[in-house]
């Protein structure tokens, strides 16, 4: 058998990949010398869970074979390493190999976690994070506290926001002094501090393409969203919008648009802060919109549960749901935000909540139904059997919430209980909010945070503080400490 020599030369796949949002392509080229009176036939070998192959294989310059393969969607955050293989054979299935044929080219594809952009980690608000994680290699990386020296009475700090090696804080005040902090995730370092001056409330803040945004009130009841340059630390622009003494989630960026919700719903410009539309479907505060790439998504108003989809460029009302199981408002806040499904639906809780303390990282008392609404239908799919007290998160088909002692896996398909796990009797109740990543799903009690494994249904992993949770791109859990409300301290988690 002839002896047909073969060099083969890689190109690409070295872009850096953002879980879930953008791929690579990686072209491969096998050239040849060498005569044979058989059939010559290229034979390519890859990982076809990372790769997808693009086109046929061109062979259009003699003794040439290109290959061109593009990572597939939605991977999730790894490091994935190997080689394609590629072998002249006689025949294909490959029998018989051409000697001098056989030739392998190396290929690195990292995919790092995307960020905490806002409430729920994304603009779905489902706190889903496309990560496998050993609980072995999870240890503490440092803890920060609130800056002494304001005497207003909350104390506390509001839910996180991270970005490009950099987690975001505002603090969570009554009258008071508000600020922005920016710290090393790597440390927790302070890189900068941003004072807005005395303000009757403060809102967590979001992050998104180098910019933090966060909402506030001033004590004459004006009240607008900010956005500030997160690298830097320098103000950018403001936009202002009507409130009555509201407290805030984070608002969502989508695109071009900055979406926040109090009383009313409002879109601005993420480029200059100009307002696109402003529409009052009476929604609560302690809420923000879910969004997409066509519509915004808001629930309900303090005298009537309603799921409002709207136009994202025009803010033209597109379907309005109701909620069959509305059960009145003890309150004028939602303490929570509707969350995007896999499948074109929107799940979120029946009715508002009611906190007592004029603060935006304070939990409600009340436990609800979740209810999910069918968009294309203009219908209401289902409704949980039980309550639920902590922000739910969602990832692979499956809802994850906690009621007063129960941690739930329900099906996103027909809301029925796949699963449960018992709050061991050592703590009195869940607390906060669920996120969940690919075989883990964390959770806070009112003393500690459990990581449960997704196969065995137990904890694998705890941490002795209860909180609101946040996984940054960095890979590091942040607990913002507190069961009802928080301390003022931040702990950060090394996860990988």
């Amino acid at each position: 058998m002839p002896t047909l020599l073969v060099q083969l030369t890689s190109s690409g796949g070295t872009a850096p990949l953002i879980e879930g949002a953008t791929e690579t392509d990686l072209t491969i080229t096998a050239s040849y010398t060498g005569t044979s009176s058989k059939a010559i036939v290229p034979v390519f070998q890859f990982d076809a869970a990372v790769f997808a192959q693009q086109g046929n294989i061109d062979s259009t310059t003699p003794g040439t074979y290109v290959l061109r393969l593009r990572t597939k969607p939605n991977l999730a955050a790894s490091n994935y390493t190997g080689q394609v293989g590629f072998q002249l054979c006689q025949e294909n299935p490959c029998a018989t190999i051409y000697p001098g044929s056989s030739q392998n080219a190396s290929y690195a594809v990292k995919v790092a976690l995307s960020d905490w952009g806002t409430f729920q980690r994304n603009n779905a608000h489902n706190a889903y994070v496309h990560v496998t994680l050993d609980p072995s290699k999870f240890a503490k990386a440092w803890t920060w506290s609130r800056p002494p020296g304001d005497s207003e009475p909350v104390g506390g700090i509001n839910t996180v926001a991270t970005g490009k090696g950099m987690v975001y804080i505002t603090k969570d005040i009554y009258f008071g002094q508000a600020d922005l902090f920016a710290l090393k995730e790597s440390d927790g370092s302070q890189v900068w501090h941003y004072a807005s001056g005395n303000l009757a409330s403060e809102g967590p803040p979001a992050y998104a393409n180098g910019t933090v945004y966060f909402s506030s009130t001033a004590s004459s009841q004006g009240s607008r969203v900010t956005a500030v340059d997160a690298a830097a630390g320098t103000f950018k622009f403001s936009m202002p919008f009507s409130a009555q003494w509201p407290a805030y989630l984070a608002p969502t960026i989508q695109g071009d648009s900055v979406l926040n919700t109090s009383g009313q719903v409002s879109s601005y410009s993420a480029i200059d802060g100009k307002l696109n539309w402003s529409v009052a479907p009476g929604a609560y505060d302690v809420t923000t919109p879910a969004a997409d790439a066509n519509y915004v998504y808001q629930y309900g108003t303090a005298a009537q549960g309603n799921l409002s989809v709207l136009d994202r460029l025009t803010g033209a009302t597109v379907a309005t749901i109701k909620d069959p199981f509305f059960p009145g408002s003890s309150g004028y806040s939602e303490f929570s935000a509707a969350m995007l499904g896999s499948s074109g639906n929107v799940i979120a809780f029946s009715g508002g909540g009611f906190s007592g303390r004029a603060a935006s990282n304070s939990e409600q008392y009340e436990s609800r139904v979740l209810v999910n609404y069918d968009v294309k239908k203009k219908a209401v799919a289902w409704r949980t059997e039980g309550t639920y007290k902590t922000h739910p998160a969602l990832g692979n088909g499956v809802i994850y919430a906690a009621s007063a002692t129960q941690l739930d896996a329900i099906s996103e398909t027909d809301g029925k209980v796949q699963w449960s796990w018992k709050l061991p009797a050592t703590d009195t109740g869940f607390h906060r909010n669920v996120v969940v990543t690919d075989n883990l799903v964390f959770v806070s009690s009112d003393t500690t945070v459990y990581a449960i494994d997704l196969k065995t249904h137990l904890p694998v992993w705890q941490y002795a503080a209860a909180g609101n949770l946040a996984i940054s791109g960095g890979g590091i859990l942040y607990i913002t400490t507190g069961a009802t409300g928080s301390d003022g301290k931040l702990v950060a988690i090394k996860l990988m």
